[in-house]
């Protein structure tokens, strides 16, 4: 169920209702039973048969968490018994090792089975060795990425000591299948959301009327800018050989803020939503355009997936600890696994090697500031654009990769970059006057997270100081600029493009 479709228009208002009247004047365990149920129709409305995955993913890890605790629990009544203790560990390994191989092995099977059949049958032609190809027709269920890397990091967790188990087998399958942020995160860890489905939630309208800004701001980046830029994106990538000059440049800036946009709207729309509901998911997104280095653009962007590779991935195979060389080769693991999470594609895996390569190439140049100044004073200002704007510039340039539609087609895109034939812009689904409001919607998106940037939260403050009539006709100028002015895709809904990870 997409958040910008009709059926999440009635279900959402319909399950905030019976959440807080019918199911929250009961215990824990119903109110909790409760968002299972909605979590599983929100998700079983795109297919409820891979709502089975969910189950499995879910059982395997409850039952894991509970041999870990249980372990854990022995260890410590076993500190002088150096024989049992090794024993112990070594059934720890175990459980854990059980949790990654079925997860792993769900989410390999399903994302990656063809793509390593063919990747295997095409390496064997270079040695001339030829055999039958075995592919398989596999749908990608939605989300499974997502909610594999979160029942993951939890039974991880409670073999490090990083968190305590579920209390039950309720609490943990509402923690893995709260609908929010089920299929597209933020990835959230154990320690932050699992306690969160402890205690009964009363209402707060102040977080209400939080939530309702966040979801609204959410909506108007999705409908108003996003979806009115991926109709310029998709007819360039669709014919990359006629958008020569400018207009494939235009397209891969444009595709970068799109990403970036569809990206944090759901992000913003998730957390808006569970803060109605009374919880509090992690930020997702915290302005990376306005970066100052490559290794600062990945703490803000995708946050919970960057910190998920950091805790999960860097750090146990040494991070910075080792040396520099070591550091380096460390760096390009993570970046090519995170490209391949993206996607079964060695696209995916070229796009995140190359931000390696930007990391590890730029970041000692770009980091070089002998200027002991305010962050915002004058001198430092112009260093901080043109840096932001050359990360930006790379980075969407980078993920030529990343949208192209094979490599071929990314390296053609490549070929076509340039500056000429400006006028042809116009040539890609969107018209002079369409082309000159995307530019003032980005710009007006720009400024907004400047002004951001600059006075944090007392922005948020200062708009609820406004008079409340004029912060609803700010709310209805928003959601009427959408319902006249948005851009919508086949049947009165676009996708995320994060869906089809």
């Amino acid at each position: 169920m997409l958040f910008n479709s009709f059926a999440f228009g009635v279900f959402f208002p319909l399950v905030f209702v019976l959440y807080w009247t019918i199911f929250n004047r009961k215990n824990v365990k119903v109110r909790n039973l409760f968002l299972i149920a909605a979590s599983y129709i929100f998700y079983g409305w795109w297919d409820y048969r891979f709502l089975s995955l969910i189950i499995i993913s879910s059982l395997i890890d409850f039952i894991t968490g509970k041999h870990l605790n249980k372990l854990n629990v022995q260890t410590d009544a076993l500190q002088n018994d150096a024989t049992n203790c090794k024993s112990i560990q070594r059934q720890k390994k175990l459980w854990l090792l059980l949790s990654i191989v079925i997860n792993i092995g769900l989410l390999g099977f399903f994302k990656y089975f063809n793509f390593f059949a063919d990747s295997l049958a095409k390496l064997f032609e270079l040695i001339n060795v030829h055999f039958s190809e075995t592919t398989l027709n596999i749908v990608l269920p939605v989300g499974i990425s997502f909610y594999t890397f979160q029942t993951l990091s939890y039974t991880i967790d409670i073999y490090h000591r990083k968190t305590a188990p579920a209390k039950d087998w309720i609490q943990f399958f509402a923690f893995v299948s709260f609908f929010p942020q089920l299929v597209a995160g933020p990835i959230e860890r154990a320690k932050n959301l699992l306690p969160q489905f402890v205690s009964l939630k009363k209402p707060d309208h102040l977080a209400f009327r939080s939530a309702l800004l966040l979801i609204v701001w959410g909506f108007f980046k999705k409908i108003m800018i996003a979806d009115r830029l991926a109709v310029y994106v998709e007819q360039v990538y669709e014919n990359p050989a006629l958008a020569n000059g400018f207009p494939m440049f235009l397209g891969v800036i444009f595709f970068a803020f799109q990403l970036y946009l569809d990206f944090s709207a759901y992000s913003d729309i998730a957390r808006g939503t569970s803060t109605m509901f009374g919880f509090d998911l992690m930020r997702n997104f915290n302005s990376p355009y306005l970066s100052t280095s490559f290794g600062n653009f990945w703490k803000r962007w995708h946050i919970s997936l960057s910190s998920w590779f950091m805790d999960y991935v860097y750090i146990p195979l040494g991070g910075n600890r080792k040396g520099h060389s070591r550091t380096i080769i460390n760096v390009l693991i993570v970046f090519a696994i995170s490209g391949l999470w993206h996607g079964a594609n060695w696209n995916f895996v070229i796009w995140g090697t190359l931000n390696a390569v930007f990391m590890i190439l730029l970041d000692p140049v770009l980091n070089l500031n002998r200027m002991n100044l305010p962050q915002y004073s004058r001198e430092k200002l112009m260093p901080h654009v043109l840096k932001s704007m050359l990360i930006t510039t790379a980075w969407a340039i980078s993920l030529i990769f990343f949208r192209a539609k094979g490599f071929h087609a990314a390296i053609e895109s490549f070929k076509n970059l340039g500056f000429s034939n400006v006028s042809d812009i116009v040539n890609f689904g969107l018209n002079d006057i369409e082309l000159r409001f995307s530019f003032v919607l980005l710009i007006i998106l720009l400024s907004c997270e400047i002004l951001w940037e600059w006075k944090g939260s007392k922005v948020e403050i200062f708009f609820y100081k406004i008079p409340r009539g004029f912060r609803w006709v700010f709310y209805l100028v928003l959601v009427l600029s959408m319902v006249y002015l948005g851009k919508y895709g086949s049947g009165n809904e676009h996708s995320f493009i994060y869906f089809q990870f």
